[in-house]
């Protein structure tokens, strides 16, 4: 009797025990993720790449508590004046270079940069999947629709698991190539900026109107008035050869007569551009260069803030034997691959000589 009861007993607790793996066996239903409606981007009015030259658009995306992964494409891409959803231009593929290895500056040799790079194809307009910030690659305006044309729209789409939402009315407005920079034309309009000086014999269309004012003036010219104001140095860029990679400094007086470049006696050529194979004669000096210059947007002893950084000077004695310094430098930027030379025009003769 008593066994008996006792196999009831158990029998009892049996019950529980499969009820409860019964529960756990049965599946629960999928938890479907969040994705608020104030989640977006920090976006301009308008995105206005330069044409000729590749561009990241960090967007900001603000998820505010959705459930990640996210992920992004681009929607409904048209034209913003009628609105024409045939606008294959901006998924053609184009020829561009990327890197494999990062570029660092270190390098010594055009083949050890190159040998970092490599051609590939890809679109002009793309976004980041798992980022949602936007690649402008390069490509020409004979291919992408340019100011003052209105330009496109486009939509992006965010999703995660089982939620969706489209973000509308990206206004893409690219902006024709600038080959370099400082640029002598204004990028909207394409007229030329005010220049009041002759430009160097020969020196082509490619006018700039930059001026340099060196530190030392009163030092550096013969002037009487050590507070002269007037445009010291022009700059002007030059391009032969399209697919050339090398770049070449002059110096000219006001009457386009050549300076040697040795006279810039401070100048550490080998230390003022990310160039190699140094050639200086009496006219000028040349380097074998990759472009574009600078290379990234990275700083580097080459480059700052996305520019290259030049800078020449030269020392002489003054009254007395005292040692005076003048230099004068140029931040800058070349885009497009070619023979290029820059020259800088000397508005009054430097002086070179000891007094």
């Amino acid at each position: 009797m008593k066994k008996l009861q006792q196999m009831k007993w158990n029998s009892c607790l049996a019950i529980p025990v499969v009820m409860v793996l019964a529960i756990a066996c049965k599946k629960l239903p999928e938890k479907k993720d969040y994705l608020s409606q104030d989640a977006s981007f920090n976006m301009k009015s308008v995105y206005e790449p330069i044409l000729g030259r590749t561009a990241l658009e960090l967007t900001q995306f603000s998820a505010d508590g959705s459930t990640y992964p996210l992920i992004f494409s681009i929607e409904n891409a048209r034209t913003k004046n009628g609105g024409h959803t045939n606008v294959p231009e901006l998924f053609q593929k184009v020829k561009v270079q990327e890197w494999k290895r990062d570029y660092t500056g270190l390098e010594t040799s055009l083949a050890e940069i190159e040998a970092k790079r490599v051609w590939v194809e890809a679109p002009f307009l793309e976004v980041r999947s798992g980022s949602g910030d936007i690649i402008f690659r390069n490509a020409p305006s004979t291919l992408i629709r340019s100011y003052p044309d209105s330009g496109y729209l486009f939509d992006i789409k965010v999703r995660n698991k089982g939620n969706e939402r489209i973000i509308k009315d990206f206004w893409l407005r690219p902006i024709k190539e600038v080959p370099y920079e400082p640029y002598e034309f204004d990028v909207y309009t394409r007229e030329r900026k005010t220049e009041s000086r002759p430009r160097p014999s020969g020196g082509g269309a490619n006018i700039v109107p930059y001026t340099i004012h060196p530190t030392g003036v009163s030092k550096m010219y013969f002037t009487k008035d050590s507070l002269f104001t007037d445009t010291l140095i022009s700059v002007y860029f030059t391009k032969e050869n399209a697919t050339g990679h090398s770049l070449t400094f002059k110096f000219v007086d006001p009457r386009f007569n050549p300076i040697d470049p040795a006279k810039f006696s401070n100048t550490q050529w080998d230390k003022i551009l990310h160039g190699f194979n140094r050639r200086q004669t009496a006219m000028g000096v040349t380097y074998d260069v990759a472009y574009p210059i600078p290379l990234t947007q990275l700083n580097t002893t080459w480059a700052n803030s996305g520019k290259a950084n030049v800078k020449f000077g030269y020392s002489r004695k003054g009254f007395g034997g005292e040692r005076l310094d003048a230099s004068f430098g140029l931040n800058f930027a070349i885009y497009e691959p070619g023979d290029w030379t820059i020259t800088f025009y000397f508005r009054r003769d430097p002086i070179f000589n000891d007094d």
